[in-house]
């Protein structure tokens, strides 16, 4: 077992990484962008327009980070383009024995990191830039959002009421939404990638692509029938306004729950990572992919 180099991980991620986002799969970004402007992006312009009053520039990439129609589609994107992670051939074997396991392992774990980190960049990127021009910065939420209903009570239907609720705007601040929905989605996409670079090292990569489906399907489920059930599952602990009621004060889970929940559930998979990668065989490495 060779010694575990930071720069060796770092080499073996960079590399990777590269090869990733020059992977032809990424045009996929911009159908998400263009689903994620339509659904979540445009209907808040539709009512700032009506209201002739600006959005706050955060306040789209806070309702895309807790939409759950969103949320099931930006985990299921992510999971299609690591869809090959970790990739391990026989010449990867090689670069395996080479650099050592537990030094490979670190460089797959710092990639994965590098990729939702990125993803998540682009998402935000693609919220805010089309709000440039016509929306302000500062740590409060927009009239849009908190008055909109006042203005026009004969719309409670409304769509875009929807996406920023009453559980988001009456409980904390914008900024402090804003970063707790990244960090959680973050958690979430690296539970994703986690589960898939499990199964991998024990050669059930199909099985880690079904368990992967499981949680996201089940998640997205639990959330929209709202039973307790749905916090032993990612995707509910992912979603900021939940935690809240629309009212009080005091929270249905709190944050720290979901935040322990997460962390816990990472720091269980990479300890199962680091315990797989020791006792990886290198023979029938074809035997991963299935």
């Amino acid at each position: 077992m060779k010694n575990l180099n930071l720069k060796q991980a770092f080499s073996c991620a960079r590399t990777e990484y590269i090869k990733w986002i020059c992977d032809a799969r990424m045009i996929i970004l911009g159908v998400l962008l263009i689903f994620i402007y339509n659904f979540a992006i445009e209907p808040l312009l539709k009512n700032a327009e009506e209201m002739g009053e600006p959005l706050n520039m955060l306040e789209p990439f806070i309702a895309v980070a807790n939409s759950g129609i969103i949320l099931l589609i930006i985990p299921l994107v992510f999971m299609t383009l690591i869809a090959d992670f970790p990739k391990i051939d026989n010449n990867t074997v090689f670069y395996i024995i080479r650099v050592g396991r537990v030094n490979w392992l670190l460089g797959q774990v710092i990639k994965l990191v590098m990729m939702a980190v990125s993803y998540l960049a682009f998402i935000f990127a693609g919220a805010v830039i089309p709000m440039i021009g016509r929306s302000f910065w500062y740590n409060g939420w927009s009239a849009v959002v908190t008055q909109y209903l006042m203005r026009f009570p004969e719309k409670t239907g409304n769509f875009g009421l929807q996406l920023v609720p009453e559980n988001l705007y009456n409980q904390m601040s914008v900024f402090g939404a804003a970063v707790q929905s990244y960090l959680l989605v973050f958690a979430y996409l690296m539970i994703i990638g986690l589960l898939l670079l499990s199964f991998s090292l024990i050669k059930k990569k199909t099985l880690g692509f079904v368990l992967c489906g499981a949680v996201i399907s089940l998640g997205t489920a639990f959330c929209a029938v709202k039973t307790m059930l749905m916090w032993s599952m990612p995707m509910a602990n992912t979603i900021v306004w939940l935690h809240f009621t629309r009212y009080f004060r005091q929270p249905v889970v709190t944050i720290y729950f979901s935040i322990t929940y997460l962390c816990v559930f990472i720091a269980v998979l990479l300890v199962f990572c680091f315990i797989a990668i020791k006792r990886f065989n290198y023979d029938n490495v074809a035997e991963i992919a299935s």
